[in-house]
């Protein structure tokens, strides 16, 4: 199974783990395709990490959007998003969150579902939308601290869809929960290929250790 990844790359010395990848780089106001290059901030590394530890099967492919500084265009993420769908990928997975809806990423949003195509897209808890998470269609995560390694909750929540465990210090924080619950999914995924995205989807909702928002209940509650 293909899955890709829209990040700030990978760690040169871990690329054989990737099937692919590329970089795109805006230059007066233009998108240009390079070679993939080194991931001078890491979170996509530690994206790739633990979503390969969920799906050590995985066809990996990086769309690295981001270069020595932590901030992207919705342009350089779009180039990304189309170039991977190019690539035959069936799930994606973009642990960012833009803060303005740019119609260009809506649509290859909307022509990634129509495509049977799933966007997992980091959702943070609380303040505004942001996108793609914020897109009909995409599959919003958020780190949900009632879930144990391995589990995934069902929020149904208008910011969130799903809620993955969150970690702690670099690997917390919906970003990396979006890569676990990815990850979770690409490995189901793998082991029934004749399934489609929504019947993935579905049997994830009906599978979920919690149903519902998330509340201030105690973090040991599966227990008692």
């Amino acid at each position: 199974m293909r899955v890709g990844i829209i990040d700030t790359g990978l760690q040169r010395g871990q690329w054989q783990r990737l099937h692919g990848g590329q970089s795109f780089v805006l230059s007066d106001e233009e998108v240009l395709l390079r070679p993939l290059g080194q991931d001078h901030l890491g979170h996509g590394t530690l994206v790739t990490q633990l979503l390969s530890e969920q799906a050590p099967q995985a066809q990996l492919l990086m769309a690295q959007v981001f270069g020595e500084r932590p901030a992207t265009t919705a342009a350089q993420v779009g180039a990304g998003l189309a170039w991977l769908l190019e690539q035959g990928v069936s799930l994606i997975n973009c642990s960012l969150g833009l803060h303005a809806d740019r119609p260009m990423l809506r649509e290859l949003c909307c022509q990634a579902a129509e495509q049977g195509v799933l966007i997992c897209a980091s959702s943070p808890a609380m303040g505004q939308p942001v996108y793609p998470a914020a897109y009909s269609g995409v599959v919003a995560v958020t780190g949900d601290a009632r879930c144990l390694p391995g589990q995934w909750s069902w929020l149904q929540e208008e910011r969130a869809e799903f809620g993955a465990p969150v970690g702690r210090g670099a690997e917390g924080g919906a970003s990396m929960a979006c890569a676990r619950f990815s990850g979770m999914l690409a490995a189901f995924w793998t082991e029934r290929p004749s399934l489609s995205g929504a019947e993935v989807l579905h049997y994830f909702r009906q599978n979920a250790v919690r149903s519902g928002p998330q509340t201030r209940e105690p973090l040991c509650a599966e227990n008692t």
